[in-house]
């Protein structure tokens, strides 16, 4: 019974992954002008069937780490932009890597799906070697704060808004019924989120020691994933378009991307210098 349980687990953990879209990475240059924001030089990075998304800069901005299909299962893979070469960081064969993101000390945290239905938040360093970050909680989604403390979206019924402390292993629910779009705000030591406690969803603010928070915007209509510039706004997109905000303002089209084909923008990522924007599209 318990071999039937496993695999019975296993198929439906490869099912997913399968549903998972056809989406790659797209990065191109953001300048502004008089006007605004503009785009240039638009590129796919990843050029790969299959799953290719959660884009995420490396502090540096030279290169760029996201999650890459390769022979039906998801690993960590670098891009670098000088060479345009791909290095591809896992080969975990008894699961899936998904969100892996720039860590303070230099390593990757990345989300792990094992085939045992196994959902737990690791980090790596660039040759493969790993270990479990959290040990006792389910993560979705996740986004450094300082560098002993992350804020998560933890699975569960309901799934919840927890800041966790990485060394003590304690962690504190602030909230639930969030979006998977987690942000540290730059130049500050606050975060952002989605609230989805009322209609329309709004991005938040809040600081992680007073736990106090602050209505930034209502999102766009059907969207819920967004990032932050180094200046202080939020890019967001509805469609194929893309959208920016800044305080004391409205939302703001500043690109439409239907010529190159794109059909849908989900995850968004800006270089630390603010010059590149990585999106992932089907």
């Amino acid at each position: 019974m318990k071999e039937l349980t496993l695999t019975l687990i296993a198929i439906l953990t490869c099912h997913f992954s399968n549903a998972q879209p056809d989406t790659d990475i797209y990065v191109m240059n953001l300048r502004r002008s008089a006007e605004g924001l503009l785009i240039e030089k638009t590129e796919n990075i990843s050029n790969n069937e299959g799953y290719d998304n959660q884009p995420s800069f490396w502090v540096d901005g030279e290169s760029m780490i996201y999650a890459r299909t390769i022979n039906g299962q998801t690993d960590i893979a670098r891009y670098y932009f000088d060479s345009r070469n791909t290095l591809v960081i896992t080969d975990t064969k008894q699961g899936s890597e998904y969100s892996p993101t720039p860590m303070p000390d230099g390593r990757i945290s990345s989300i792990r799906l094992d085939t045992t239905g196994l959902q737990l938040l690791y980090a790596y360093k660039f040759d493969g070697d790993n270990e479990v970050l959290v040990k006792d909680l389910k993560i979705g989604y996740h986004a450094w704060i300082n560098s002993n403390e992350l804020v998560a979206f933890v699975l569960g019924d309901p799934a919840t808004l927890q800041i966790i402390n990485v060394n003590t292993q304690k962690a504190r629910i602030l909230g639930n019924n969030i979006g998977r779009s987690l942000h540290k705000i730059p130049g500050t030591s606050s975060f952002s989120f989605v609230d989805k406690t009322s209609s329309p969803w709004v991005i938040k603010s809040m600081d992680p020691h007073s736990e106090k928070s602050e209505t930034l915007t209502a999102v766009l209509e059907g969207s819920e994933d967004y990032c932050w510039t180094p200046n202080g706004e939020i890019l967001m997109a509805s469609g194929n378009e893309l959208f920016v905000w800044k305080e004391g303002s409205e939302w703001q089209k500043f690109a439409a991307l239907s010529r190159l084909g794109i059909s849908s923008i989900t995850r968004l990522s800006v270089s630390p210098d603010g010059k590149k924007l990585a999106i992932a599209a089907e």
